[in-house]
């Protein structure tokens, strides 16, 4: 008697369904308004010395009100060991501020010098903010090597010494000769050709370094991905330009042939600003949503993958409004816009899994990590979130 093979199971009964998590943002203008304007005034009567303790505040508010699967995230940073960063970042721009004033010379080596050690910086800022970031009590760690972020940042470091090389031969030699110049132009050239590769990489060793507990962080995307992003924000530029160009030289055309009427010009000057403006806004909200979509499109932590559907034109008008209100309450407004741009953002982000989000272990404990490259980038003002 033969044994009838059982039925394959269809792949829908095998493969475990996954549930969706979406990131929940709690917090609210009205709350992030006291928190901001008590750490503008206190930051003012301590002559910064209080920023450091403002921004423990501000990343606690903003970490403990952001949740998925109903837990939240926290933020551990200790303001004593931000504020010793910051004075060291500090001696670093002041010293890249006066070396000018001394001579362009000591200028360029400055300029040189910091490009070298910047790597550095924003490694320890990486570092640093995983070590004191959280989530159900778990601790995030960045394992990223030195060498890695070092040759990242190699042809931004080539791309500075021809003006180092500039500021010597205008101050010793009489002018610069045209082949540096040349060279300037090619320098140039090459870093905007380069420039979404040195983006994709930057990503990828921010992302595919890092650990929530135990569970890895992967980053999957490619080079041609972030390509894209600036090939269409570049073509949507061009035709915009020529769009600009065609009405300009109309309205030119339109001005002589009225005998140069002031009233048209200026009419025609205003609504150029005024469209100059908005394609900026469209354009930079473009950037950060194509760019947020191609990262937690493409990254994992453990078993968990992100799907992000933020759309440019809801963040173009958040932006837009937030500008706006901006002028009109003469910065006041600035608590409010930055809550309302990071939900939209936050909130187009869904994490999910086959399993559920209790899966993270706590790995080995870190080490203490320095503040130093959080206050550097704080004070250069170098985003890592994008």
């Amino acid at each position: 008697m033969h044994e009838v093979p059982a039925a394959p199971q269809p792949a829908s009964a095998t493969v475990a369904a996954q549930t969706d998590y979406p990131v929940r943002f709690l917090g609210t203008g009205s709350e992030y308004f006291r928190i901001w304007i008590v750490n503008l005034l206190l930051t003012i009567v301590t002559l910064g010395i209080y920023s450091a303790w403002a921004k423990v505040r501000r990343l606690k508010y903003m970490y403990r009100n952001t949740q998925i699967a109903g837990s939240s995230f926290d933020y551990h940073g200790s303001p004593i060991a931000i504020l010793k960063g910051r004075l060291i970042a500090l001696v670093l721009l002041l010293a890249y501020n006066f070396s000018f004033q001394f001579s362009l010379t000591a200028g360029a080596i400055t300029l040189v010098l910091l490009a070298a050690v910047f790597p550095w910086l924003i490694r320890q800022s990486l570092r640093f903010r995983a070590r004191y970031s959280s989530y159900r009590g778990i601790r995030f760690q960045f394992v990223g090597g030195l060498a890695e972020i070092y040759l990242i940042a190699a042809p931004l470091i080539v791309f500075i010494a021809p003006f180092a090389l500039l500021g010597f031969y205008a101050e010793n030699e009489g002018g610069p000769p045209v082949w540096l110049f040349a060279f300037l132009g090619l320098a140039m050239l090459t870093f905007f050709i380069v420039l979404p590769y040195l983006h994709y990489r930057f990503k990828r060793y921010q992302h595919g370094n890092a650990f929530l507990g135990s569970a890895a962080a992967h980053f999957t995307a490619t080079a041609g991905n972030f390509y894209a992003v600036y090939a269409i924000l570049l073509a949507v530029t061009l035709g915009i330009a020529a769009v600009f160009g065609a009405i300009g030289l109309a309205a030119g055309a339109g001005i002589l042939g009225a005998n140069g009427s002031a009233s048209i010009f200026g009419a025609g000057l205003l609504m150029l600003i005024i469209g100059v403006y908005a394609v900026y806004f469209l354009l930079f909200a473009a950037f950060v949503v194509l760019i947020q979509n191609r990262i937690w499109n493409h990254t994992t932590v453990g078993e968990v993958s992100f799907r992000s559907n933020a759309r440019v034109l809801p963040m173009a008008r958040i932006y837009f409004v937030n500008i706006l209100l901006l002028i009109v309450t003469l910065g006041l407004f600035t608590p409010f816009a930055v809550i309302r741009s990071l939900k939209y953002r936050l909130e187009s982000v869904t994490a999910a899994t086959a399993g559920d989000m209790d899966q993270f272990l706590s790995g080995a404990a870190a080490d203490d990590v320095a503040a130093t490259g959080e206050g550097a980038a704080d004070l250069f003002d170098f985003d890592l979130g994008l």
